[in-house]
């Protein structure tokens, strides 16, 4: 009797199973601290993340980047060139990528070996598969387009950088700007069978109304 209306209700979750997932895009209000310090108010380590040097001083997921200009750029504290720098996203996020612009003012500072990790607690790390090891070096004071990397999306709230190295400058580590390209997690779509349960539960809460209120107008 009720077979038509299970039918529907299949074919919209189908339907909705089969929509195209929401499109990664540029992941705003990212923050960030280091344990390595920032030299001094001109290279805050804020500065990589908050599109300064980018176009229109916005965060963006591509752009050249200015160089040269303090206030656009981080940089260690003195004799300080290994550490984390550790990236808050603000939510929890599929990740797909992120794109990075090395420092250019100096790019002997630029970041050279580094781990990738992630977390979504903020204090168990794992390392991130298929992420890189190791950055570009940058050339020296001119304008740089981003180093962009993709990977197997992973739910995070954290990203942490472990930096091992540099270009060779002896006591300072830099980097100009980090942003990051994911979906907010709490989009992705239900499996066709999570969807079908719950709308044929629904459907059949339906149907069993309609047939207790026969039952009752019968006994009347």
């Amino acid at each position: 009797m009720y077979k038509k209306p299970l039918l529907g209700l299949a074919t919209l979750a189908l339907s909705i199973a089969n929509a195209p997932n929401a499109q990664a895009a540029l992941i705003n209000g990212v923050t960030v601290t280091t344990d390595m310090g920032s030299l001094d108010i001109f290279t805050n380590i804020n500065n990589i993340v908050n599109g300064s040097g980018l176009p229109g001083n916005t965060p963006s997921l591509t752009g050249n980047h200015r160089s040269g200009f303090t206030g656009t750029y981080w940089l260690s504290n003195y004799n300080v060139i290994t550490g984390n720098i550790t990236f808050n996203l603000n939510g929890t996020y599929s990740l797909g990528g992120f794109s990075l612009w090395n420092s250019n003012s100096e790019n002997s500072w630029g970041v050279k070996g580094v781990n990738v990790l992630t977390s979504t607690d903020g204090s168990n790390f794992t390392t991130l598969a298929g992420s890189p090891t190791q950055f570009e070096i940058e050339y020296y004071f001119s304008a740089e387009s981003p180093e962009q990397f993709s990977f197997a999306p992973v739910t995070a709230s954290y990203v942490r950088f472990q930096v091992l190295s540099n270009y060779g400058y002896p006591v300072l580590t830099g980097l100009s700007e980090v942003q990051f390209d994911g979906t907010p997690a709490a989009t992705a779509v239900p499996e066709p069978l999570t969807i079908f349960g719950t709308l044929a539960g629904l459907g059949g809460g339906a149907a069993l109304k309609r047939r207790l209120k026969e039952i009752k107008s019968k006994s009347v």
